[in-house]
């Protein structure tokens, strides 16, 4: 069994004995997508809540995406959501057979008024009821950080809660 670690912004499809990690994710939350039926899926361990969200602050970046539609923004969760459903679906997968779960979106310092993670969580939400995927399971909120491991052999997610 191979672990493979997926960094802040990105994400990773995987089949079968790989195990997907991302550590240490407080405000940032972290979606899996799995279809059991093929023991594909994939996590997104990404930090904003959605591109549309920040289209006016990140002009300049939006246009440079717009020039180059192969390389999405994976840091947003609404298009992170949509680019794991694609390559999974790449592979094999079928939209219908898939399920998601969602860890993070903490407010890692409570004594400020930060949204991030709640807008985070919001937005993956939304964008999963769109697709027609359901949300199989979640470990959200609060103001803990978290590690996740996703088995993509059993489809289980195993999550350490920092304190």
């Amino acid at each position: 069994m191979k672990n493979i670690e997926v960094e802040m912004g990105n994400i990773i499809v995987a089949k079968e004995k790989n195990n997907l990690i991302a550590l240490g994710i407080g405000s940032c939350l972290v979606v899996t997508l799995y279809d059991s039926k093929r023991n594909i899926g994939a996590l997104a361990h990404t930090m904003l809540p959605a591109h549309r969200l920040s289209f006016e602050v990140n002009n300049l970046k939006d246009e440079r995406r717009k020039r180059n539609p192969e390389s999405p923004d994976t840091k947003y969760a609404d298009i992170a959501i949509e680019e794991m459903a694609k390559r999974m679906e790449a592979l094999g997968a079928r939209i219908e057979d898939m399920e998601a779960k969602l860890i993070g979106g903490a407010n890692m310092f409570p004594a400020f008024e930060s949204n991030i993670g709640k807008n985070n969580i919001s937005s993956a939400k939304e964008k999963l009821k769109k697709l027609g995927i359901t949300i199989a399971g979640e470990c959200v909120g609060g103001s803990q950080g978290r590690s996740v491991e996703f088995s993509v052999a059993t489809g289980i997610v195993t999550i350490k809660t920092k304190f």
